[in-house]
């Protein structure tokens, strides 16, 4: 049963909020949450009604079945959301260059107790950087990865835009639910429908039994 209830992140977004076997599924309610997924290449000339291009919001029980149905890539260099730091850190090490060795910061002092942050770049990936987020856990939480010129992908190489809410020419987003696990955003910009970057992101974790 839907919960008659609004929650909010950080971007201000509104989202409807009810019970999902092992956990709470927020779901995009409305188009106006995604103002900064709004490119000026949407209003070129290619393109005169961008917003036929952003209209996608199916009814709620449509889109969680495309959230916890869709196919979408859900890792950078096979480095997943709410794995160990450790883990990336090996992965990454081995991709990064010598001569620039990962900028990591830690915010104590920001107020985020224990978050890391940590930008590599790489010489042995398709991907030119990798920036994450890790929490006082040391559990990855965020994630981006921005290809080189050249290795861009098409959005329908990321995952299947037919399930994407949000769709344009610079941006593709996807929701997605699996079984225990923490409720998640993919969204690949670039130009063309072709990624540049892709970013993950934690949205809620499973509640702990």
């Amino acid at each position: 049963m839907v919960e008659r209830s609004l929650a909010f992140l950080s971007s201000a977004a509104p989202f409807v909020s009810f019970p999902l076997f092992t956990g709470t599924l927020l779901l995009l309610t409305g188009m106006a949450c995604w103002p900064v997924m709004a490119d000026p290449a949407s209003a070129s000339p290619a393109s005169p009604n961008p917003s036929s291009n952003l209209s996608r919001l199916a009814p709620l029980k449509e889109r969680l079945a495309a959230a916890e149905s869709v196919k979408v890539q859900t890792n950078v260099l096979g480095i997943e959301l709410d794995s160990p730091l450790e883990m990336a850190r090996a992965k990454l090490d081995s991709l990064a260059d010598p001569a620039k060795p990962p900028i990591e910061e830690n915010e104590d002092a920001a107020g985020k107790e224990g978050e890391h942050k940590i930008v590599w770049q790489l010489v042995r990936s398709d991907f030119s950087s990798v920036y994450l987020k890790a929490d006082r856990e040391e559990r990855i939480t965020y994630i981006t990865g921005s290809l080189r010129k050249g290795k861009e992908l098409p959005f329908d190489k990321v995952g299947e835009i037919e399930k994407a809410p949000i769709l344009s020419n610079s941006t593709v987003a996807w929701d997605v639910v699996r079984p225990g696990r923490p409720l998640i955003r993919v969204i690949a910009r670039g130009t063309s429908r072709k990624a540049s970057s892709i970013t993950l992101f934690i949205v809620k974790r499973a509640p702990h039994r």
